[in-house]
């Protein structure tokens, strides 16, 4: 993995530049093979971890560990996020969330197919699929994320970022020492911002099936809970916004727009794109200590 994860950092940048120096319609392409990229991944890693879960007791300590990281997430973002704005906001309005049905589904499948064919060389495809997602995500995204676009969001945004890597950082440290898990892994989990398509298979190569797919769980309802919460939280933008960690430029920003008005969005907006570039930097960073 400590060969794997840099590897990770360079193929994303190289197709970031790529994505920037080759026409647009390449970036196009690109973004029309990032979900049958991520399809293939979470079915690659619930195959393999469907081999690992036999007993109902590791699956049950799975879904209780993922809750416990998304919901102190959540809270302990929030309370960093007010600290940091150090203001208390008013707007309220009622949100609703979609869940891709397509990507659980496929959890869901590949992990029952993994408890009956037991495939041993299954996890052999992870690391050659993360670098094809790489590839893909830096390509589709070269051409979105710039100094200007994340600048955009101004001072909100910004703080808004710093308070979801503080918050996370402090979950995954006092989440390792209270579950048993390991320091590393625990901070890759809690920094995954929401990206699970992402952050599961990546520390999944690392530490194996079942912490990815407990990262994956994690992030995943890290998104949903912020479809949930921050409707009804009554906060600064700052500690709203932060909440949503890398989602808040796509999935959850009709939220944000609801809640906060339109003159939040390009905070949200500016938020989600700076994590979206952190994130595939730090999470195998941190898997490397």
């Amino acid at each position: 993995m400590y060969i794997a994860g840099f590897l990770f950092i360079i193929v994303f940048a190289l197709a970031m530049i790529a994505g920037r120096i080759l026409p647009p319609s390449v970036g196009k392409a690109a973004n029309k093979l990032l979900t049958p990229t991520v399809l293939a991944l979470i079915f690659t890693i619930s195959m393999w971890g469907g081999g690992e879960l036999t007993s109902l007791s590791k699956v049950t300590r799975l879904v209780a560990y993922s809750l416990a990281y998304s919901i102190a997430i959540v809270l302990v973002t929030y309370a960093v996020g007010m600290l940091i704005s150090r203001g208390w906001g008013r707007g309220r309005a009622v949100a609703r969330g979609r869940a891709p049905l397509v990507f659980i589904l496929t959890l869901v499948v590949g992990w029952v197919v993994g408890a009956f064919t037991r495939i041993p060389i299954v996890g052999n495809a992870v690391e050659p699929e993360l670098m094809v997602l790489a590839s893909v995500v830096g390509l589709s995204t070269g051409r979105v994320i710039t100094l200007r676009s994340i600048a955009a969001g101004g001072r909100v945004g910004l703080m808004a970022s710093l308070a979801a890597l503080i918050g996370s950082s402090l979950t995954g440290l006092a989440l390792s020492r209270l579950l048993g898990v390991g320091l590393n892994v625990s901070l890759a989990v809690a920094l995954g911002m929401g990206w699970y398509t992402f952050t599961g298979p990546t520390v999944a190569l690392y530490a194996g099936p079942y912490y990815g797919l407990l990262a994956f769980l994690t992030n995943f309802l890290r998104e949903q809970l912020t479809y949930v919460v921050v409707p009804f939280m009554p906060g600064s933008p700052e500690a709203l916004i932060s909440v949503g960690g890398a989602t808040t430029m796509d999935d959850t920003l009709p939220v944000y727009v609801s809640v906060l008005g339109r003159d939040y969005s390009v905070a949200s907006i500016s938020n989600g794109l700076l994590l979206t570039v952190v994130v595939p930097i730090v999470v195998p960073l941190v898997l490397t200590i």
